[in-house]
């Protein structure tokens, strides 16, 4: 009982990060005006920060691997798809791999590794 009020409670934290990452990082990267390098340097970083989150959440909890990643990127993926309907830029289609990519990818590849490590 106590276990899945974690989750849940984690899940629901999860959801809210991904909430706030995707207005204030991927909405804000895309909407602000600035240069190309600039702009670069700010996808960069926020691609980087769904990779931390998602090493956390999947060193945390391996037994639901990719899944976290779907949590914490989807939000951030679902506005820039809104967003892209007004203002569409074939560069944004990156942008939307890179987000997927890094979430998912670095929920399910650091749990596979947390348990690899506990098998050993």
């Amino acid at each position: 009982m106590r276990r899945s009020k974690a989750r849940v409670l984690t899940l629901v934290l999860t959801i809210i990060i991904g909430i706030l990452l995707g207005f204030f990082g991927v909405f804000v990267s895309v909407f602000a005006d600035g240069g190309t390098r600039e702009r670069t340097i700010t996808i960069a970083v926020i691609l980087f920060i769904y990779w931390l989150l998602g090493c956390v959440l999947g060193l945390i909890f391996p037994e639901y691997s990719w899944k976290w990643g779907i949590a914490l990127g989807g939000p951030g993926f679902i506005i820039l798809v809104l967003y892209m309907i007004k203002e569409f830029n074939p560069l944004y289609l990156l942008y939307l791999i890179g987000i997927a990519v890094f979430s998912i990818g670095s929920t399910w590849g650091c749990s596979y590794y947390r348990n690899r490590t506990k098998e050993n």
